[in-house]
């Protein structure tokens, strides 16, 4: 009898020790995904360094300006800035290479971006002990250069928007629909605008933001159903892992995304989704973000052609940003409803949404140029990924 169990026994020890190796490997590839796809430790590694190294330039150092100046507000996390640095004068450049491609075909978006950079840049010029001189460039110079900013000494005056930069971050979660904003808020936000060739309209009853809701849904509908659009919208600017995040060093992860915890850990646990299940999850989160949102903002400019213009845009957002962030709401641009327009303008389509936004504005001496939400926060928006200073700095 032995003779015929032995071998039985040895067969199961063996069994289950296989079994248990399989788990064990398996235990090892689950944290092994966890690790590089940063389940646990999140915004977290050297991609994340510039917002708590921000200050790390001694003061005085005109490096320093530019280490503020890369936390600014930019769509898709872009980033699409060079600086070059002379003796006295720190000079903005486009870098051409982070284009949003369809999402972006006239560089509405990047101008803004660059204004947001510059409006830190200068924040942080007071900061450092520096008063400035800034001119803006003409696009037929010099295409690619956007300002150049001379620096004389002078008192340091950091103020509470400066103190705000690495506070501020896009908060595409879920807002606060039980609080409302107080009166006061929006007349602050207002007095932010120094620019008479920059207006704000704004929309905050509940039709208005039904209204504001419908629209931004359609031309997020329209993104998707646009093969390439829906490309430049998702996929190109994911950074699904810690080994992407850090190779690139800009784009949204899953973290900024507004999605609730347990499902950021599902995402990247699981495999990545295909376009279709990304675009289906966009729209859907566009209709949780509008549908909180405590009211929108539009910034109108008279020509939103002009690049001038679009820059003096961004400053007045990234200061409101500021403010906003200082004072502990939230907010997150709506940038589908200017990108679908500038789509169909470029494809020659019949301009279903570029009249609706013109609509909005009721004037036609103005134009709507970049569209917000702002409202009390649900969650705490974090960090995403930067570029260090040294890659942004150049000489040629």
């Amino acid at each position: 009898m032995s003779s015929h169990t032995q071998p039985s026994r040895v067969g199961r020890r063996t069994v289950l020790k296989g079994a248990g190796a399989v788990l064990s490997l398996a235990a090892l590839g689950g944290a092994w995904r966890a690790e590089s796809r940063g389940v646990i430790d999140r915004a977290r590694g050297p991609a994340f360094d510039p917002w708590a190294d921000w200050q790390a330039h001694e003061r005085g150092d005109p490096a320093a300006l530019v280490s503020a100046a890369i936390l600014a507000s930019n769509a898709h996390n872009a980033q699409p800035w060079l600086f070059r640095m002379e003796d006295t004068r720190i000079n903005l450049l486009e870098d051409g290479t982070r284009h949003l491609g369809t999402l972006d075909p006239f560089g509405r978006e990047m101008h803004i971006g660059l204004g947001g950079a510059l409006e830190n840049l200068l924040l942080a010029a007071g900061a450092n002990g520096y008063e400035h001189r800034l001119s803006l460039s003409p696009r037929t110079e010099d295409p690619v250069h956007v300002a150049s900013v001379t620096l004389f000494p002078g008192p340091s005056v950091a103020s509470s928007l400066y103190a705000a930069i690495p506070q501020r971050h896009t908060n595409r979660h879920p807002f606060d629909t039980s609080q409302t904003l107080p009166r006061s808020a929006f007349t602050s936000l207002e007095r932010l605008n120094d620019e008479q060739a920059v207006q704000i309209v704004w929309f905050t009853s509940k039709t208005e933001r039904d209204s504001m809701h419908e629209l931004l849904a359609g031309a997020a509908e329209a993104i998707n159903a646009d093969t390439e659009q829906s490309y430049d919208n998702g996929l190109r600017w994911l950074r699904q892992d810690r080994n992407s995040i850090e190779e690139h060093r800009d784009g949204l992860t899953l973290d900024t995304m507004g999605l609730e915890a347990p499902t950021v850990v599902a995402a990247k646990m699981l495999p990545d989704p295909s376009a279709e299940e990304s675009g289906r999850a966009w729209i859907a989160s566009i209709h949780e973000q509008a549908n909180t949102a405590g009211a929108f903002g539009i910034l109108a400019v008279r020509n939103d052609r002009d690049r001038a213009e679009r820059l003096r845009t961004g400053r007045i957002w990234q200061r409101m940003h500021l403010w906003i962030a200082a004072n502990e709401l939230a907010a997150q641009p709506m940038n589908q409803l200017h990108e679908r327009p500038d789509r169909e303008d470029q494809l020659g389509l019949e301009p279903q949404y570029g009249d609706a936004l013109d609509e909005l504005i009721h004037d036609p001496g103005w134009h709507a140029l970049f569209t917000f939400r702002v409202g009390h926060p649900t969650q705490p928006a974090p960090s995403s990924p930067r570029r260090h200073v040294s890659q942004v700095i150049t000489t040629s």
